[in-house]
């Protein structure tokens, strides 16, 4: 392990500590005041306690509440990224400050990554002082790169006294199992680091492993045995290293680049360098033309431009003069604007009469239109995509793929499911009938340069799934209007009779607050349980009832959470028992009552259980309504302001044979609210059938009478 001669920062805040384990700031206090065992403020900077981060991480670990080989990395990626955001971090009172600027920083947490990897030693070892670290680090980055080539220049630039941050690195290489993640997870993580030139043009992971995956690069080495991958625009690299994740270990790539900036170009020189490519297999040049000879997969993106400012340029002119150098067999993947790649463009502009000629060049081979968000940086950008190749002799140069996946997130099988549509539709003597396809449409060129004409159309589903589809369409509408009969056969109910009457003695109920019925064991009250987004799926066993569900903004049952998770992630979760009421506060007072019970309850939810030894002074239907009305009725007579906590509310006390009474009655009303409630729900979803089958014209309507 590394040296523990070089006193590491390891104080951590409260808001830190939330961010580190993935929750909300309150939580962290929660933990504080109910579990003894967690670590005590160990210093503090100006009021705020600060608490030693191997601890938290320890009791973290212990509690189940995270993973040692994911919140590890986490911490001292933190850790770096707050030095890097220019936060104090040390002990004493005053927390050392970070003696280099962010962009300095960043570039010395790679190159002492690099560096660890090119010699594979220890960057602090055990047996050096902390000034002597320094003085080594520099003599082994002389040997490793005498060129300065990738990283020598910001070994020699760190200061006398950073070997502190050596023993960092030290640590998050061990943590993530190696420089390669390390390397990565310090990447990933860029926007801590405060360093807009590397986050600015980021692209989603997913975006990466599209135009990876539409680049044909593998395809391309397992018939040749190698491929040249380059990017005239590379940034950092995502593109670069999506691409080579996706080749594999068996394929022998090599990497051109071009990048403009010195800085850049040296983060992408050393993540090559991490990722196994030795000096032959990859060349970056700072400037914007690329080396050595035309690749055989090109992957870039337009640089971004604001709308208003682009005037008369001609963004599509670099298109151009990528697409003339293409060889047969060749393929280039651009990233760009969408309304630029697939918008409706003015026929008097330049970039339109270039997106003509490159349409009629017969080199476009798909065009696919993108979500919104897929550069983090700039959420409002959108963006789409251009698969560019040069087939000779192809009888199908005069059509060309439209997708349009804006619609939907860009999920692993949405992925799949578009580089599958490309990469089968004419490539390697694939034929286009030969392939049904999820999102693409082939469309005519001669269609598509017509003025002001987008390049793009939803697809439209095919011959055997439309027929499956209004097969089952029928289907529904058939059972649809079954139950609807069923349910006009019984219109003759039996009248309700509420036996209510006027009181001689108007006299309110006393009430009592909830609080004070908990303590006399009337009621039991045990709060809701915060689950993690992405437990919350639409197919599992538990039903999940918060804020959405109370409110109504979402129906109960649409969100689940699979049991083997809870049982992993949530050991310690109570499900809900038949008839329990789950009470919400926020944004207003809420309540749900749960007849089947094994539900999961969302924070701030709450549920109330009636014990049944009380179950004569509430029922689960009574009590419910009672909680209600104390809701609709608001700040109760004498008080200053409503209630603001649960076991404030005043709940009216009846006597236990009104109780019962009310109940028969609130059953009855429960019941015919039931049937009601169906007989609208069947009705909007008959209208839903009827309006979409019409106007997508799978659905007709014949002469036959529609009522009677």
């Amino acid at each position: 392990m590394v040296s523990t001669v070089v006193a590491v920062p390891l104080l951590i805040s409260m808001p830190e500590i939330a961010e580190l384990a993935g929750v909300q700031r309150p939580v962290v206090t929660t933990w504080r005041r109910r579990h003894p065992q967690f670590p005590a403020p160990v210093d503090e900077d100006r009021g705020r306690p600060l608490f030693d981060a191997r601890g938290v991480v320890d009791w973290l670990v212990d509690t189940g509440r995270a993973d040692r080989r994911e919140i590890e990395p986490d911490l001292w990626l933190h850790l770096l990224g707050c030095l890097a955001g220019g936060l104090p971090l040390g002990r004493g009172g005053r927390r050392r400050a970070a003696t280099l600027r962010p962009r300095e920083l960043t570039a010395a947490i790679t190159a002492l990554i690099c560096l660890r990897h090119l010699d594979d030693e220890l960057l602090s070892p055990h047996r050096l002082t902390e000034r002597q670290v320094i003085a080594d680090l520099r003599e082994r980055a002389r040997d490793a790169d005498p060129g300065d080539d990738l990283l020598r220049g910001e070994i020699n630039a760190l200061p006398d006294d950073a070997a502190w941050l050596a023993a960092a690195v030290d640590e998050l290489v061990e943590a993530a199992w190696g420089c390669t993640e390390a390397y990565e997870r310090v990447l990933a993580a860029r926007n801590r680091f405060t360093v807009p030139e590397l986050y600015a043009d980021a692209v989603n992971p997913a975006l990466a492993s599209l135009i990876a995956g539409l680049s044909g690069a593998r395809e391309y080495a397992d018939r040749y045995g190698t491929v040249l991958v380059a990017d005239p625009a590379a940034g950092p690299g995502d593109l670069l290293v999506a691409v080579h994740h996706q080749l594999g270990e068996y394929a022998t790539p090599t990497f051109v680049a071009a990048e403009a900036d010195p800085f850049r170009a040296r983060i992408l020189r050393r993540r090559l360098a991490v990722h196994g490519l030795g000096a032959a297999d990859r060349q970056v040049n700072v400037g914007t033309e690329l080396p050595g000879p035309v690749p055989d997969v090109l992957v870039t993106r337009l640089p971004y431009q604001p709308k208003e400012g682009r005037g008369e340029a001609n963004p599509l002119a670099a298109v151009r003069d990528i697409t003339e150098e293409l060889g047969p067999g060749q393929t280039a993947v651009v990233l760009g604007p969408a309304d630029l790649l697939v918008g409706a463009l003015p026929p008097y502009r330049p970039a339109a009469r270039t997106r003509n000629e490159l349409l009629s060049s017969g080199r476009v081979e798909a065009v696919i239109q993108l979500p919104g968000g897929l550069v983090p940086f700039r959420p409002g950008y959108q963006t789409a995509l251009w698969v560019l190749r040069r087939e000779e002799g192809s009888k199908w140069q005069g059509r060309v793929l439209l997708a349009d996946v804006s619609d939907r997130p860009l999920t692993a099988d949405v992925v799949e499911a578009l580089v599958w549509d490309v990469t089968t539709w004419r490539r390697n003597g694939h034929q286009p009938h030969q392939h049904l396809r999820a999102h693409a449409v082939q469309a005519a060129v001669a269609d598509l340069i017509a003025p002001r004409r987008p390049l793009t159309t939803r697809r439209s589903a095919g011959p055997r799934v439309l027929t499956r589809d209004v097969q089952e369409t029928i289907a529904r509408v058939t059972d649809i209007e079954v139950e609807l009969d069923e349910l006009a056969a019984t219109e003759l109910r039996p009248a309700v009779r509420s036996r209510l009457a006027s009181r001689d003695d108007a006299v309110s109920a006393p009430t009592q607050s909830i609080g004070a019925l908990v303590k006399a064991h009337q009621l039991t009250v045990y709060n809701g349980y915060r689950v993690a987004a992405a437990d919350i799926v639409r197919d599992g066993h538990h039903r999940v009832l918060g804020v959405p569900e109370l409110t109504g903004t979402s129906a109960v049952g649409v969100r689940v959470v699979d049991r083997g998770v809870l049982a992993a992630k949530y050991p310690r979760v109570r499900l809900t028992e038949p008839d329990d009421l789950v009470v919400t506060l926020v944004p207003r007072l809420c309540v749900y009552r749960d007849q089947d019970g094994f539900s999961v309850v969302e924070f701030p939810a709450r549920v109330l259980r009636i014990p049944p030894s009380e179950r004569y002074r509430f029922t689960p239907r009574v009590l419910a309504e009672l909680l209600t009305h104390v809701g609709q009725a608001g700040r109760a007579a004498g008080a200053v302001r409503a209630a603001s906590r649960l076991d404030e509310l005043q709940i009216p006390l009846l006597a236990p044979a009104e109780v019962a009474r009310l109940d028969m009655l609130l059953a009855v009303i429960d019941a015919r609210r039931a049937m009601a409630r169906r007989e609208i729900d069947l009705l909007d979803e008959l209208g839903r059938l009827a309006v979409t089958g019409v106007t997508n014209g799978t659905l007709t309507m014949t002469e036959t009478p529609i009522v009677g």
